[in-house]
This record gives structure tokens, sequence and C-alpha cells, in this order.
């Protein structure tokens, strides 16, 4: 994940999210390899980032560059239904409504997402930063990101995913093979890790659960996913 600083007290880079979840997993299975989750901040690209954290001195910045874009848009385009999602954009940013704090149907905010628009991505607000970890959380809280997590003794590695994404869309973050050919996925979650030793010991005692492609993935689940191409 990309998340555009603009006026907090970050430096530009890679950090390490620290997830109690994750230590855990490190804990119980000593990996040979361990993968957690990062973000990077990023000063540039405004347009390409996936979230932004900003200075509430700031706040008019970002508004101002969407007005404008909606503004020329509204200009150019002939489609009523358009010029009326736009409106209701536009009027929202001169009352300083972030657009990604108000709702909007599955059509209008198809709409939105086509002139990309800043103040439309998961956007959090903050007069400093105290604890960066703290911030990270509610990035991925407000941009509705869960972590889930494969265990075992080579590696222990998080991943992210939209909240409400099926384990088909799991297995291909993790590699497009085990999308292709997915047969099946062994799932515990790590509310359960106190509950058994390894993973061989948890499907013993049945914690462990099989599902099809069609299951939710949820947040801090243990993947085994089941493939063959």
């Amino acid at each position: 994940m990309k998340i555009f600083n603009l006026g907090l007290k970050i430096e530009p880079g890679k950090y390490k999210y620290k997830c109690d979840k994750f230590d855990k997993l490190v804990l119980k299975f000593a990996p040979q390899k361990i993968t957690p989750y990062s973000v990077e901040f990023i000063e540039t690209d405004l347009e390409k980032c996936d979230a932004i954290v900003f200075d509430i001195e700031k706040k008019l910045d970002l508004i101002v560059i969407d007005l404008d874009k909606i503004e020329k848009r509204i200009l150019k385009t002939e489609d009523e239904k358009e010029k009326q999602v736009l409106n209701k954009a536009l009027e929202k940013l001169e009352e300083e409504s972030l657009l990604c704090d108000l709702d909007f149907t599955e059509e209008e905010s198809l709409i939105l997402k086509t002139l990309q628009l800043v103040t439309y991505k998961p956007s959090i607000e903050r007069s400093n930063v105290e604890d960066l970890n703290c911030l990270i959380k509610e990035v991925l809280k407000k941009a509705e990101i869960i972590l889930f997590f494969t265990a075992g003794k080579k590696e222990v590695h998080a991943w992210s995913l939209e909240k409400g994404s099926s384990i088909l869309e799991a297995a291909g973050k993790i590699h497009s093979d085990l999308k292709r050919g997915f047969i099946r996925a062994d799932v515990v979650n790590c509310s359960e890790l106190d509950n058994f030793f390894n993973l061989a010991e948890a499907k013993a005692k049945g914690f462990i659960k099989t599902y099809n492609r069609d299951y939710i993935t949820e947040e801090n689940d243990i993947l085994d996913i089941k493939f063959s191409v």
C-alpha cells in the first residue's frame, strides 16, 4: 500500500506494520523467513496512492484539486446522470467535506472513480503523528483492508486484501497459480492460536475448516491453499 503524506512529519519510505497476530505466528512457528506487512509513505504521485494522510491545515489543498477536476468535467460532459453526480460531489466539497467520508451509490462511485479524485481515496487528517503504527492501522481500517496470513516452518507471511473478498481473491494475492488452479482451502483464524501447538494439531482438534472458492476471507485468517495447475 502506498500512502501519500501531505504536511505530516513522516520520512518517505517503507515501514513495517507491527501486528500482534503476526508476531504470535512467528513465535509459534519459528520460521526460517518472516515477511511482515509493509506500507510505503510517499510525497509524490498523489493520484497513484492508495490512501492519504494529511495535516489538518492542508485539507483545503486536497479539496481544491478535486474542485478543479470536477468543474472542468462538468463543462465537458453531456451525460446528465454524470452531471448530477458531479454536482452532488461539488456541493459536498464546497462544504469542505471529503468525498471518502460520504455515501455514494455503486453507480455514483463508478463515475467518481473515473476522475481519480484525491479526496475519494481513504483519507485521514492529523495535527501530528505520535505513533506511526497506530496511524497505519487507522489507514487500513479506513481503506477497508484486512490482513491474512500464510504460516509454516519455512515462512510466516502477512498479506493484505480488500474486506469482503473471497478466498479465491486471497489465493491470487499469494500467487496467480493458486487462484487459477484453486481446489479448496484449509482455514484457521489467529483467534484460535492458543488452542493448538501446530497446524497438524489444529486439524486434529477440528479448528481447521475446509472451504470452497466462495468463502469470504476474514481478518487474521491463516490460509493453506490446495491447488492444481
